[in-house]
C-alpha cells in the first residue's frame, strides 16, 4: 500500500507538495521538525520501488558528511547573535544552546536535502512531462523539450567521444578542454535533431495527437500536495 501511495502520486501534485513543503520548512528552525521531515523523506525511499540502493549511499553518504560538519560548527563555534533556538527547555541541555544550534545547523541541511532525493528519486521523467502538460497545461512543445533534453544528455556524452576520438584518429592533438570536438558534437546533434524532427512531423506527430500516457489527478494526490506542507506547519506548532 506505501509503495503503491508514493509511486502513484501524480508528479504535479508531488511537485506543489515538496514545494509548498520546503517553503513550510524554511519558516521554522526547530531541530525536531527537521528530524520529523528526514524520517519521512526516508519512509518515502524505502518504500519506492524506483529507489536504486547503489545510488541512495552514494547520495546520503556524503550529506551526513556535509551535515556533520555543520553540526560540530555550530556547535563549538557557536555565536551568541545568531543562535537559532532560544527556548527554556534547550538550557535544559547538557550543553546548552551551542548543542542546539548544531542540531539545527545539521538537521536543517538534512531535512531539506532529504525532501529533494526523495522527490527525484521517487519521480519518473516522462510522468511528470505527462502531468505538467496535462494537469498544470504546460504547452506541448516546451514540455517535448524539457523531455528531450533529459533523455539526450547519455547521447550528447557519447556524440562527444565519439567527436574526440575522430580527430584524434586523424593525428589531430585533442586537449582536456579543447573546442573543436565540442563543435564537431554540435554540428552532428543539430544535423540528428533536423532528421527527427521531421521524422516526427511525416508520421504525424503533432500538438493535436492524443498521448499514449494518460495522468489523472486524484483525491490522494490533492491530499499529497495540501497534506505535506500542512503537516510541517502543525510538527512545528506541536514541537516548538
Amino acid at each position: 500500500m506505501a509503495e503503491k501511495m508514493i509511486d502513484s502520486i501524480n508528479p504535479t501534485a508531488k511537485t506543489v507538495g515538496i514545494i509548498l513543503g520546503s517553503i513550510s520548512l524554511g519558516l521554522t528552525f526547530e531541530w525536531r521538525v527537521n528530524l520529523a521531515v528526514s524520517l519521512l523523506g526516508i519512509l518515502f525511499l524505502a518504500t519506492s520501488r524506483r529507489t536504486e540502493p547503489a545510488r541512495l549511499m552514494k547520495v546520503i553518504l556524503p550529506l551526513a558528511v556535509i551535515s556533520m560538519s555543520y553540526f560540530f560548527t555550530g556547535w563549538l563555534f557557536s555565536s551568541q547573535g545568531v543562535q537559532f533556538a532560544s527556548g527554556a527547555s534547550d538550557l535544559a541541555l547538557p550543553t546548552g544552546r551551542d548543542l542546539v544550534n548544531g542540531l539545527n545547523l545539521s538537521s536543517r541541511i538534512f531535512a531539506f536535502a532529504m525532501l529533494g532525493i526523495s522527490y527525484g528519486m521517487t519521480t519518473d521523467s516522462g510522468e511528470l512531462i505527462a502531468s505538467l502538460i496535462q494537469q498544470a497545461k504546460m504547452p506541448m512543445k516546451m514540455g517535448y523539450a524539457i523531455l528531450t533534453a533529459v533523455n539526450l544528455t547519455s547521447l550528447i556524452k557519447t556524440e562527444h567521444e565519439q567527436s574526440r576520438l575522430a580527430l584524434q584518429v586523424r593525428n589531430i592533438p585533442v586537449k582536456p578542454l579543447d573546442s573543436k570536438p565540442l563543435f564537431t558534437m554540435m554540428v552532428r546533434m543539430v544535423r540528428w535533431s533536423e532528421r527527427l524532427s521531421l521524422a516526427m512531423e511525416s508520421k504525424g506527430f503533432s500538438e493535436n495527437r492524443v498521448m499514449q500516457m494518460q495522468m489523472t489527478l486524484k483525491k490522494r494526490d490533492m491530499l499529497f500536495a495540501g497534506g505535506l506542507p500542512l503537516l510541517i506547519i502543525l510538527l512545528s506548532f506541536v514541537m516548538a
